[in-house]
């Protein structure tokens, strides 16, 4: 996935990276997919119900995944200047309070960014559990 990028911090693993892989295997295919569809597209075909532009002018450079299994799962992303995606922040949506503090959180990994693009790596989809 050459257009996808992940935020991977130097002291530690990419935290989008590790919650895709734990999720189950239907899920975790459906998310791919997902990713998949979206390093194809550009940002205006980025449409609901899949992926969700944050209108609010604070978030407005996020975007969300969108997917949902046995449980609703959201991925925030941000596209970049080069036509590439970052893969900034994934969880289970549980309440409304759930995007937003992934969002905060969001903001802050864009902010450390900016000092550290080398945080910035592709993403790659271990292979070794999928069919």
């Amino acid at each position: 996935m050459d257009r996808i990028k992940i935020y991977k911090p130097p002291d530690g693993p990419a935290q989008t990276a590790e919650f895709i892989e734990g999720l189950e295997p239907k899920l975790r295919d459906k998310v791919i997919r997902q990713i998949l569809y979206l390093s194809r597209m550009s940002p205006a075909e980025l449409r609901e119900p899949h992926y969700k532009h944050f209108s609010i002018e604070k978030y407005q450079s996020l975007y969300e995944l969108r997917e949902r299994g046995r449980v609703v799962v959201r991925i925030i992303f941000t596209p970049c200047p080069n036509g590439d995606y970052l893969l900034l922040h994934a969880f289970v949506k549980r309440q409304k309070r759930d995007t937003e503090k992934a969002l905060e959180h969001s903001l802050r990994l864009l902010a450390s960014l900016w000092d550290h693009p080398e945080y910035a790596v592709e993403y790659i989809v271990k292979e070794e559990n999928r069919k």
